[in-house]
């Protein structure tokens, strides 16, 4: 049997490189087709040749969902079509309003995977089948979620199910790894906080790779594939003081590629500083989200103060970890003065890197609530209204809309050049045509992107060339 994965974005998938390693451990083979490097994707599809047929999409990718699952069904007719990923698991209803997709995952799929391999092969029944949704006579069905959590130490990814096909995605110069599955916090902007809800009886929120199973799979990827830089892409990296102790030792003697990671601002402290420096971490990331505290602690809950953002940079600071930070503009309620004061905590903090999104509301959560509430949202909001980039635009009607997103457009350079922001405050205050301001934005992103993961320009320019159409 075989089964090949469909993707928009042109970047390894955490979850389809997981499902890969658990599906070739049982004998099935895995492909990915990704639709952005394909000048046909069908055609890839044929010559893949598979059983099943499985799409994997974020929430404001559901118009190209629909697209996708049509054109593929129009083809493949007698295949089964299964989606799965973060929006699935989220609102598996709304994805099984879609009549090509057969199936849909709702859960951690590996097992839900082999299970319906299983059905298929076998011709049986998927009723009995935890963790999967399907139309019983025109009418969604949901089985019920998996609540048997998986043991991510049970086996190594998958990387090589994107390189066959895909050799530029070897070539990368930074690999993504991550250590561990989960977050124990629930802020409102973050989909954890709506898994928290759908998975109430999953105690171990953060379930941790051993830094042995960790090291291994960073080994048994530099293989088969250059490894110049690491990125923990973990929720929390620094979650575990205990786990750092045994994985630094590890890391330095076996693989000594220099590497960056996320934490929050509370969380590291000075003994976790001095791990990560050790480990050979040139960067950290962490959530500022607003300059206003108000903001960040009432409608993000994001309980973290100025202080301790300010203490957790100090650390980074002194044992000479660049800092990068996460943005977000257009926020809920938020002002022009709120937006400079996010550029302004960057600059105090003196943050090397800025990411700045654009907050992106989705269908069904808190914020989103709250928005249409307040009347930044119409009342029948919903995914097609969505955007496809969280760059470019916001879609709430605040009052400092254009200015807000205009100081998003240059915050990178406001804080890499603290001296240009007493010019260019006067500026976003009475200049608002956006052509002038998106130059920045770009050069921004390619600038930050290549040094704060240490890799080459041109790596940078062709990593970044690959996601235009997500821009």
């Amino acid at each position: 049997m075989k089964i090949c994965f469909v993707q928009k974005q042109a970047f390894p998938y955490f979850g389809i490189m997981s499902l890969a390693g658990r599906l070739g451990a049982a004998g099935i083979e895995s492909d990915v087709v990704i639709t952005n490097l394909e000048r046909d994707f069908i055609s890839a599809l044929k010559e893949s040749a598979p059983d099943i047929i499985g799409i994997s999409c974020l929430s404001t990718e559901h118009a190209w969902l629909k697209d996708t699952a049509e054109r593929i069904k129009t083809t493949f007719p007698s295949t089964a079509l299964m989606a799965g990923g973060i929006h699935a698991i989220l609102y598996p209803e709304t994805v099984l309003a879609i009549p090509a997709i057969d199936f849909v995952c709702t859960g951690e799929g590996e097992g839900t995977i082999l299970a319906l391999c299983s059905a298929i092969a076998e011709g049986s029944s998927v009723d009995q089948i935890k963790g999967i949704g399907y139309r019983r006579q025109g009418q969604p069905v949901l089985n019920g979620r998996e609540t048997d959590v998986v043991d991510v130490n049970d086996s190594f990814e998958d990387r090589l199910v994107y390189y066959r096909r895909y050799a530029l995605l070897r070539e990368d110069e930074l690999k993504q790894f991550i250590s561990s599955r989960g977050c124990p916090y629930q802020c409102t902007f973050c989909f954890n906080q709506q898994l928290h809800r759908l998975f109430p009886a999953q105690k171990n929120r953060v379930r941790r790779k051993s830094p042995k199973h960790l090291v291994e799979e960073i080994e048994r990827a530099r293989a088969t594939a250059p490894i110049l830089a690491v990125f923990f892409a973990d929720d929390l990296f620094t979650s575990s003081k205990k786990w750092l102790q045994e994985f630094v030792p590890l890391y330095r003697q076996r693989i000594g590629v220099p590497f960056m990671c996320i934490t929050r601002a509370d969380h590291l402290d000075d003994e976790t500083g001095e791990l990560l420096k050790r480990a050979g971490c040139h960067t950290v990331s962490f959530g500022i989200e607003s300059g206003s505290e108000e903001i960040r602690t009432r409608l993000l809950r994001k309980q973290i103060t100025d202080a301790a953002i300010i203490r957790c940079s100090d650390v980074l600071t002194r044992k000479g970890i660049r800092i990068q930070t996460s943005n977000m503009f257009c926020l809920p309620d938020e002002t022009l003065e709120d937006a400079l004061s996010t550029v302004k905590l960057n600059i105090r903090i003196k943050a090397d890197f800025v990411f700045t999104p654009i907050f992106m509301p989705f269908p069904g959560t808190e914020l989103a609530a709250y928005c249409i509430e307040k009347n930044y949202l119409p009342d029948d909001f919903g995914f097609e209204h969505l955007p496809q980039s969280f760059l470019r635009h916001s879609i709430l009607a605040l009052p400092d809309r254009k200015r807000i997103e205009n100081v998003q457009r240059i915050a990178y350079f406001l804080v890499k050049y603290p001296a240009l922001f007493r010019m260019a405050e006067p500026l976003v205050r009475h200049v608002r045509a956006a052509w002038c301001y998106y130059p920045f934005l770009f050069i921004g992103t390619l600038l930050r992107y290549k040094s704060e993961r240490g890799i080459s320009l041109a790596g940078a320019i062709r990593f970044l060339w690959r996601f235009r159409k997500s821009y």
